[in-house]
């Protein structure tokens, strides 16, 4: 903190602040130290000499409240940065396989469903406008405990689906199937068992 604050003291106020810091000081020094005939020209100015020492006294008050305004709103900015950031953090979907290695970080936007395959999950999400898949090792049942109170829903003893992606719930011959709207993403079933969760939640 102090270090980011020296940084910032550099980068700001830095010519004004200096020269005003170093006027001062030679004023003072020559009150203090000055030989004789100087200090008696002093003595004859005293009164103006005062009036420049706090007129720049003032300034310098006045760049270091310039700079307090200036840290407490970089502060404000930095804080309001750090909250969003923090919440776009928390509604990421992190995906762990079976020894807690960390696989894949997806937007909720961009995650569509999960579908089991033995003891591995493939995990379908849409990047730069295709859609990939990746494959951990790990089980439907260990991530539908993990996002609980989130938006990822067992549809099927095979599949989650991220419900902020269903565009269309619809019944077909007797079968619910689920529509992301895009062309490019399979229909997932909903079984019977999961079927009023799913209409739930959706609802």
């Amino acid at each position: 903190m102090t270090h980011g604050l020296f940084q910032y003291l550099k980068k700001r106020h830095k010519i004004e602040l200096s020269v005003l810091v170093a006027v001062a000081l030679v004023l003072v020094a020559t009150l203090l130290f000055t030989p004789i005939r100087i200090y008696l020209w002093v003595e004859e100015h005293r009164i103006i000499l005062m009036w420049v020492t706090v007129v720049l006294l003032t300034a310098i008050t006045g760049v270091m409240w310039a700079i307090a305004a200036d840290l407490k709103e970089q502060l404000r900015q930095w804080e309001q940065g750090t909250v969003q950031e923090r919440r776009e953090q928390e509604t990421m979907y992190k995906f762990y396989d079976e020894k807690g290695d960390l696989k894949l970080i997806v937007r909720p936007d961009m995650l569509f469903y999960l579908e089991a395959a033995d003891n591995y999950v493939q995990i379908h999400y849409m990047n730069a406008g295709k859609m990939e898949k990746i494959l951990i090792r790990n089980t439907l049942k260990n991530i539908e405990w993990r996002f609980r109170d989130m938006n990822l829903v067992r549809c099927h003893r095979s599949y989650i689906v991220n419900l902020d992606n269903v565009k269309v719930l619809k019944r077909s011959d007797g079968d619910v199937m689920i529509d992301f709207g895009n062309e490019k993403i399979a229909q997932i079933p909903v079984s019977r068992s999961y079927g009023e969760k799913v209409f739930e939640k959706f609802a």
